[in-house]
């Protein structure tokens, strides 16, 4: 070999390939493994970091369900990030690993939504208290941060969800009647628009302490009994008014609502239907009663709850062998249906912590100020 050709930069084992297989081959290649693989070359960086990537590996089957908690340290703090691929398990042990955090993140009352690759922090109260109208964009290809064009105008706690790859966000506004109570984001051309009004709102109608999407309806369950709903398809609002403090997940269809304190679990069918019992969970109410421990005004609840394909993960604190420090627990379950006696039963498939965070101080009315604030599931 001449020194002219050893000197040549080095060809790479898909360089001569078209795109299009290259990126067959690359799609195939485990989520843990693309940072080193776009760290090769600018080509396969490239085409890692592309949406096509994200579809082949769609195609292929190849994509991967992460979780993506973020867990309030303290309540002026920056919020923790932290990435967790429960299926993924080395010697069943199973563990969150952190990633880098936006460093003015609102560190309470945002709405969080996943959308294809990315994850959106919208709103919330921000470290001067005040709303803020901000939206952030966590890359779930890279785990790096960026802000997308801000809201109309600013919100906390607002009724947040995706609709055939829009961003619907309403609410949140509690003392405003103006016409921009609603607003819907289009991630392809980065823009916002206003919704239709919603008519005789009050007040009430601005606390959302959660949402869901559910029969492709946006649902912004309030603090004071009952939802507001909007329904893209037609471009009209609705309202429910049962009165519950259940936070809920949609698993095949079916709504699953959760109490908070106790660990129970319930389903129904519909709005109208009534809530059921989940039989075979009195395991995990074991685990919530009698959640104070002694003295310490330290509550356990569940903090977060999450779908995980055709399963739910529940996520909590729990305090450490060290006072200084926290657990953060998690639970997957199960559900079978028997139809002979209309019934559903849970199954809690494992549970353990799966990372240690520093334990705040209490606050002047008592209690802990840690919580999982966030979590979401991403298929990349």
């Amino acid at each position: 070999m001449s020194n002219s050709a050893a000197k040549e930069s080095p060809s790479f084992p898909l360089s001569s390939l078209p795109d299009e297989v290259a990126l067959s081959c690359l799609a195939r290649v485990p989520r843990s493994d693309h940072l080193a693989l776009s760290l090769v070359c600018k080509r396969y960086r490239s085409l890692v970091l592309s949406p096509e990537f994200y579809k082949m590996r769609s195609l292929l089957g190849c994509t991967e369900k992460c979780i993506y908690v973020c867990v309030s340290p303290h309540p002026n703090s920056t919020p923790l990030w932290f990435i967790f691929r429960p299926e993924n398990a080395a010697v069943n042990r199973r563990f969150m690993r952190p990633i880098p955090s936006f460093p003015f993140q609102p560190p309470r009352t945002s709405s969080v939504v996943a959308l294809d690759w990315g994850i959106y922090v919208i709103g919330g109260f921000a470290l001067n208290e005040k709303p803020t109208s901000d939206v952030l964009l966590l890359d779930c290809r890279t785990n790096t941060w960026r802000l997308v064009p801000s809201m109309r105008v600013a919100r906390f706690s607002p009724g947040a969800g995706v609709v055939d790859g829009k961003i619907y966000v309403f609410g949140g506004r509690p003392y405003d009647d103006s016409t921009n109570w609603g607003e819907v984001f289009d991630p392809k051309t980065q823009t916002w628009d206003t919704l239709m009004p919603l008519q005789d709102r009050s007040e009430k109608d601005g606390f959302i302490r959660e949402s869901l999407v559910k029969e492709d309806k946006v649902y912004g369950v309030k603090w004071f009994a009952g939802s507001v709903y909007y329904s893209p398809s037609d471009g009209k609002w609705g309202r429910t008014n049962r009165p519950d403090l259940l936070s809920y997940c949609v698993v095949e269809e079916l709504l699953y609502g959760f109490d908070m304190s106790f660990g129970r679990v319930f389903w129904r069918e519909s709005d109208e239907s009534e809530w059921k019992i989940v039989k075979g969970l009195e395991a995990l109410q074991m685990i919530f009663h009698g959640q104070f421990f002694g003295n310490s005004m330290f509550s356990k609840n569940i903090s977060q709850v999450n779908s995980f394909g055709v399963n739910v993960v529940l996520f909590w604190l729990e305090r450490s062998d060290d006072d200084e420090r926290l657990d953060v627990w998690c639970a997957e379950i199960s559900f079978e249906r028997r139809e002979e006696k209309r019934e559903i039963w849970g199954t809690i498939e494992w549970k353990e912590a799966v990372t240690t965070v520093d334990r705040a101080p209490f606050g002047p009315f008592g209690g802990d100020h840690n919580k999982v604030l966030y979590s979401a599931t991403v298929n990349i």
